[in-house]
């Protein structure tokens, strides 16, 4: 069973997002995958470094798009968006250097984060973002 699964209450209504957000939740189940499979750090740290690279390029992508429409609570969002990925890149050097296990801790806390920031910071751009005329 899935870590967590996409449903339509996840949508931020703007098609590019909403397909970055399902590709996400696909990595983290990858991620949780292998973890319950008892893979160690070698099999689950590309799993890890390949969400890493998608949540930068996700997050770039969400953040141009926003301070192309000079939204206003863009500063917030970049906060946000910098403190996780110092959190899972500093993970990642621990796992490669055998100094810490993926384990269900950081895989709910991951869930967890994504989830509250898709329903709550991301949610908050998307009636912005449709006056602006973005779908």
């Amino acid at each position: 069973m899935p870590l967590l699964i996409w449903n339509d209450s996840f949508s931020v209504h703007i098609r590019e997002f909403d397909e970055h957000h399902k590709k996400l939740v696909k990595l983290l189940n990858n991620l949780f995958d292998a973890v319950s499979a008892k893979q160690g750090c070698d099999a689950v740290e590309p799993i890890l470094g390949e969400l890493i690279d998608y949540t930068r390029y996700h997050f770039a992508a969400e953040e141009k798009l926003l301070n192309k429409h000079s939204y206003p609570w863009i500063a917030a969002q970049e906060h946000e968006h910098k403190e996780l990925i110092v959190k899972i890149v500093d993970f990642q050097k621990q796992c490669k250097a055998k100094k810490a296990m993926i384990d269900l801790a950081l895989l709910n806390f991951l869930k967890d984060w994504l989830t509250k920031h898709i329903m709550g910071t991301d949610k908050k751009y998307s009636s912005f973002l449709k006056e602006k005329g973005v779908s």
